[in-house]
């Protein structure tokens, strides 16, 4: 009589199974890690580490992918707090897991109020990964892994969105990550290549030079594949569509580099011709339309102007715009035939007038030496600052642009050099703030040593302009920490509701954007007003410490004994 066969597992006990594997892999490979630290390793076995490394990263890699798919479907981010610290702890010390003493926590969803936004914000809060990592992870669950089938669907399972590719990340034969970008600018390429008859034939072949570029080469030659292939399409009747071109449009900030802030400008033909039409408007050498200095590149106050027909025009001393002569002008002695009388002087017939005098693009430097680029520049902020005054746009009631500044009240007199903050969380110098505070409106505040603002207002059902002011400037942007969120788009909220007698005070007031608002409304956050100044005190699923500020916005609490403070 042959040995009856074992049931087989459910899903619960196959998962719980999983999990005790995965926690003794974990532990096994941080064994070897450790012990590699402490061996000599010969040239031949150094490379098989390596190799062995990187295929078990790889593995890893695809594995991410995978779960981030299973648990995108199973709603990861509505898991309860509670149970998701338990896991954190598990997954922390996996070794009672591994041993089978422990195991995975049931599933309890949370109702009403997610405690994230979506699974990417999960992964941020308990993987403490990046946003753009959490995103590539997203990227490739969705391409390179197939759909779990639902419940009791015995039918055949579907293919991922690009198999070549995923089956080259599942075997671990290319970087993972490489493949799961790839992968992302293909998916974009897609409204080219579809409305193509053969449009199956050329994703296979696109597919298959991709693999085989990541098995090969440097990862930047997948890059150079598909421009390759972008060429292709374009040359053989499939450009660009419009649909794509729109995707890909906006100003993107590339970050902080050489003392200027980068940001790359993609817009499509009609966009850039308003934008090439602008430029051409306030970089013209005939044109008084010469943008005024902004506040960075303002050389202080022009030389009085000669007391001749050819002054500036109002506001042109003291932007330093340069002065041309008006229409009517008689024209310039180089311009003007050697016999000739009074009645054979041109006049200046257009609206711009004539250059002034001088020897062409060296006069006109001498008294605007900045480049077209940084003229355009100009333009555009001045344009931004004109829209933002109210001059075009009635809904900002007529109200002039507030350039949000912090600065200690010593730097602001000139007693002392420290730089302040932007609205925006960048570094400035104590001269250039005194620069704008020449021709902005200043919003003086007495702040404490905690950085509380002191002494405002009187009591109110709504929190009045003064003290959103206030608070703006005592909070800088949403007190979340880790919120990137500024106060220009963060609400004001009483730490102690009004309907609790909560009053209606900086004191008690704190600033957040809209999303952490309604989880403290939901109670998944709990604040506490200390000194005046607004804290995180518990979140909820997370071990309660310390009350804590958001760094983001209040970079000096870092380096607390170590630098002066800024505001004493």
């Amino acid at each position: 009589m042959g040995t009856p066969l074992a049931a087989p597992l459910s899903a619960q006990e196959l998962t719980a199974e999983l999990g005790r594997k995965m926690a003794a892999a974990a532990l096994a490979l941080s064994e070897v890690t450790a012990q590699l630290g402490q061996v000599a390793l010969d040239a031949a076995s150094g490379a098989a580490m390596m190799g062995l490394l990187e295929r078990s990263h790889r593995a890893i890699a695809y594995g991410q992918l995978v779960v981030v798919q299973r648990a995108a479907a199973a709603e990861v981010h509505r898991l309860e707090p509670v149970i998701a610290q338990e896991i954190d702890e598990l997954v922390a010390h996996p070794e009672e897991l591994a041993r089978g003493t422990a195991a995975i926590p049931t599933e309890q969803l949370r109702p009403g109020m997610a405690p994230h936004r979506n699974i990417l914000a999960y992964m941020q809060a308990h993987l403490h990964i990046s946003s753009s990592d959490g995103r590539r992870r997203i990227t490739g669950a969705k391409l390179l892994v197939a759909p779990a089938k639902p419940v009791n669907d015995d039918g055949p399972s579907a293919a991922p969105s690009y198999p070549i590719l995923a089956r080259a990340a599942a075997d671990g034969s290319a970087d993972v990550g490489n493949l799961a970008s790839v992968a992302g600018r293909l998916d974009s390429m897609q409204p080219r290549i579809k409305p193509r008859p053969d449009a199956g034939k050329v994703n296979n072949a696109i597919e298959e030079s991709l693999v085989h570029e990541a098995r090969n080469g440097e990862p930047k030659m997948c890059g150079k594949a598909l421009q390759d292939w972008g060429s292709f399409l374009a040359e053989n009747g499939t450009p660009l569509s419009d649909e794509e071109i729109r995707a890909r449009r906006g100003c993107f900030y590339r970050g902080f580099r050489d003392g200027s802030d980068e940001y790359l400008l993609r817009c499509d033909p009609l966009d850039s011709e308003t934008i090439v039409a602008f430029g051409e408007a306030w970089t013209n050498p005939r044109s008084l339309k010469a943008p005024p200095y902004s506040a960075s590149t303002n050389p202080g106050p022009a030389t009085s102007a000669p007391d001749d027909d050819t002054a500036a025009p109002a506001g042109g001393a003291a932007t330093g715009t340069p002065r041309f002569s008006p229409a009517g002008a008689p024209a310039p002695g180089w311009a003007v035939p050697a016999d000739g009388g009074d009645e054979d002087i041109p006049l200046s017939g257009m609206a711009c007038g004539l250059p002034p005098e001088g020897p062409g693009l060296a006069a006109l430097t001498a008294q605007d030496p900045r480049t077209s680029p940084q003229l355009l520049l100009d333009a555009l902020v001045a344009a931004c600052s004109g829209a933002l005054n109210g001059t075009d746009i009635s809904e900002t009631g007529g109200m002039r642009v507030k350039i949000g500044v912090l600065i200690g009240y010593r730097s602001l007199l000139g007693q002392c050099e420290e730089a302040g903050l932007t609205a925006h969380n960048r570094p400035i110098s104590a001269a250039n703030i005194r620069r704008l505070a020449c021709n902005g409106d200043i919003l003086p505040a007495v702040l404490g040593e905690n950085g509380e603002v002191l002494d405002l207002g009187r009591e109110v059902r709504g929190f009045s302009k003064a003290q959103r002011k206030a608070i703006a400037i005592r909070d800088r942007g949403c007190i979340m920490p880790g919120c990137t969120r500024p106060a220009s788009t963060s609400e004001c909220h009483h730490v102690i509701p009004w309907l609790e007698g909560g009053e209606t005070n900086v004191g008690n007031s704190a600033l957040l954007c809209e999303y952490h608002h309604v989880q403290v409304h939901a109670g998944l956050i709990t604040l506490k007003s200390i000194d005046g100044v607004p804290y995180v005190i518990a979140i909820d699923g997370q071990p309660r410490g310390a009350p804590q500020r958001n760094l983001y916005w209040h970079p000096e609490l870092r380096t607390v004994g170590f630098t002066a403070p800024l505001f004493d």
